[in-house]
């Protein structure tokens, strides 16, 4: 006999399955715009369970199925954008610790740079009291530029010309003290070499919420000469529905080329998307491949 369950999915079903995924969808948007509109708010399972009127197990799935993290670390992330925005308009401190839903300041003081990069004394400032040094250099991709700070790299990136370089270095530390250092040459010397298919290992001084350092961490488990799709990244953190926020995670990347955002590609073999050009995407997948096959 055949199977009741068995056969193709017919017209109505597949109406139903839309149904159900707008629905979904619907209600993700409405945990979203809720959590990025009351910092302060509790966002914890319960709490979203009584403001919804939806089981909170059912909240849970349904979330990491349609954003791939859960709703407390999406309100995390959420936060800490929150309290860099405060802390660049010059809010104080404390009022900007607590605007951004915290109650106490021990949560960042105790590791301040795995979340901001920096003290956030510093960064409020534009990283006023932080030294940074850069060099630029024209090469095969434009010109690049490398800054580090007393503990590693914490930007780099390419451009077509010196002075956007520069420029958007500031954007990023404006009040920080930028100086233009030889000091830098050794860094940027690996940098340029690493186009001639040398392997790029050098300390970092960069800031990220969780879910960002953990899925940088898994670009640089990416074996130089492959690449791994969006999806694959996200089943590698473990959070196999968070395409999308892999996507994000790689877009908010500092240090391109150092950790390699270019070895990730869409799941069909598109190139997806890259900050620093799909051309420089394309040509640094190409440099490497070929670079792999000879050594």
């Amino acid at each position: 006999m055949k199977d009741a369950n068995s056969g193709p999915i017919k017209n109505g079903e597949v109406a139903g399955l839309g149904k159900r995924k707008l629905a979904k969808s619907a209600l993700v948007e409405q945990i979203c715009n809720f959590i990025r509109s009351n910092p302060s708010e509790d966002v914890s399972l319960p709490g979203l369970e009584v403001r919804f009127k939806i089981n909170r197990f059912t909240i849970q799935k349904t979330f990491k199925e349609m954003m791939g993290i859960s709703p407390r670390k999406y309100a995390e992330e959420c936060r800490i954008q929150l309290l860099k925005k405060n802390l660049k308009n010059n809010v104080p401190i404390p009022k900007a610790i607590y605007q951004a839903g915290y109650n106490s300041h021990s949560w960042l003081y105790e590791e301040p740079s795995s979340k901001l990069g920096m003290t956030p004394t510093s960064y409020r400032k534009g990283g006023e009291g932080t030294t940074i040094m850069y060099l630029t250099s024209e090469c095969k991709l434009g010109f690049l530029l490398v800054a580090e700070t007393e503990f590693g790299i914490c930007s780099l990136s390419l451009a077509d010309d010196e002075k956007s370089l520069v420029a958007h270095l500031r954007r990023e530390y404006p009040r920080a003290l930028l100086i233009r250092s030889e000091e830098v040459r050794q860094r940027l010397k690996s940098v340029l070499e690493y186009f001639d298919g040398q392997l790029l290992d050098l300390p970092l001084d960069i800031g990220g919420t969780e879910f960002q350092k953990r899925v940088w961490s898994a670009l640089l488990r990416i074996p130089y000469g492959e690449t791994r799709s969006y999806h694959e990244v996200a089943e590698m953190i473990g959070e196999p529905k968070a395409d999308r926020a892999v996507a994000n995670a790689c877009a908010s990347n500092p240090v391109p080329l150092i950790i390699p955002c270019h070895r990730v590609i869409r799941k069909d073999g598109g190139l997806g998307g890259y900050g620093l050009g799909i051309g420089r995407k394309e040509f640094l997948l190409n440099m490497e491949k070929a670079n792999s096959e000879v050594r």
